[in-house]
Order: structure tokens, then C-alpha cells, then sequence
């Protein structure tokens, strides 16, 4: 079944592939089951998002300091909308989610759930 990504979840996916120095976009087919063999640790990609979410927030701090306002925000804007409505990033994503999005952009296949006997 096919859903479309959260922005959490495409924020989670940037930043993991980010940190291998890798892009997931327009790639060959064989170029994307390379990228899908770099997640098969979840404890590693679930470090690798946290630690990139950190970083960039020691830097927001640095430009705050520099500025009012801060370098990293999340937008939310939907047709209908007025104005945009800033959020500020998260200061960690949790595994559920970084599992959900690998799953649902085809990185990582699905857990098997038990059946019904």
C-alpha cells in the first residue's frame, strides 16, 4: 500500500543518505539497492540522523547568536494558507519513524506481522 512520505520522514531520509554523502534522487536502479545495503543497521541510521540533527543545531545556536532568527526551520504551508507557519526542527527523530520512512520510500522492507491461526 502506497502512502506519501511525512516531511519528518523525508527530513529523516535526507539527513541519513546526507551523512553516508550519498543523494537519493535520480539514481539507476543499481545505484538505489546500494543505497538500501548502506540502512540495514537501524541503530546505525537512527545515530546518524541524531548526530546530523545535533550538528545543525550547534550551528543555529552560532547563527542566533548572529542573528534573531534561526537558520533551520520547518515550514508548514498548505493551499488555503495566508501565511507559512514556521516550526522549529526536532532535536531528534525517533527509530519508529527513521523504520517507517525506509519502509515507505522502499529502502527497507516491511517487518512481518504474525497471522491470525
Amino acid at each position: 500500500m502506497y502512502r506519501p512520505a511525512k516531511p519528518l520522514e523525508e527530513l529523516a531520509l535526507d539527513l541519513l543518505f546526507e551523512s553516508h554523502g550519498e543523494s537519493r534522487y535520480n539514481q539507476t536502479a543499481a545505484e538505489y539497492e546500494r543505497l538500501s545495503a548502506l540502512v540495514k543497521n537501524l541503530d546505525d541510521a537512527y545515530f546518524r540522523v541524531n548526530r546530523s540533527l545535533e550538528q545543525r543545531k550547534k550551528s543555529d545556536q552560532q547563527q542566533c547568536k548572529k542573528s534573531d532568527q534561526p537558520r533551520w526551520r520547518r515550514i508548514y504551508f498548505k493551499a488555503g494558507d495566508l501565511t507559512p507557519r514556521y516550526a522549529p526542527f526536532p532535536e531528534s527523530i525517533s527509530i519508529e519513524t527513521i523504520r517507517n520512512a525506509l519502509v515507505f520510500s522502499g529502502f527497507r522492507e516491511p517487518r512481518r506481522r504474525k497471522q491470525a491461526t
